[in-house]
């Protein structure tokens, strides 16, 4: 009976319980100055270019075990070459703590969207680029 019990509560939490696999950090910006690195709890997300007015970047790392009930995103604003010599701009070290967005089953993209006042926007996807395509629009100036 005991046995029988045990097999029956191993195969429902099997079926039913919430299982979700690693998931790849994509870092995209619409700033006008570069990300260096990007990080999500530890897990380190790619970097991307300053914006150009179409290309908002999507480098993809992972895949990690993105977990908790806050997300701890660490970023390193850096700078072109230009902005380095001539308008004197450095590179700056970020943190903020936001709380984790819920995460659906399929949704195995955590998205980092570094918008122009330097804040990161955070989501769960099952494709960042498709999924904050209408945030991005917004400040596309070419094309």
């Amino acid at each position: 009976m005991t046995g029988t019990l045990l097999v029956l509560w191993l195969g429902w939490s099997w079926l039913f319980q919430e299982r979700y696999g690693g998931a790849s950090v994509i870092v995209m910006s619409v700033m006008d100055r570069p990300v260096s690195y990007a990080s999500v709890n530890g897990n380190m997300g790619g970097n991307t270019n300053a914006f150009d007015g179409w290309n908002e970047g999507g480098k993809a790392a992972g895949p990690y075990r993105v977990t908790g009930e806050t997300a701890r995103i660490d970023w390193l604003l850096s700078t072109t070459g230009d902005q380095y010599d001539m308008q004197g701009l450095r590179p700056e070290k970020h943190t903020v703590t936001l709380p984790m967005p819920k995460r659906e089953k399929g949704q195995n993209d955590f998205c980092i969207l570094f918008l122009p006042d330097n804040k990161p926007l955070i989501r769960w996807a099952t494709s960042c680029g498709k999924e904050m395509h209408d945030v991005i629009k917004k400040y596309r100036t070419r094309g």
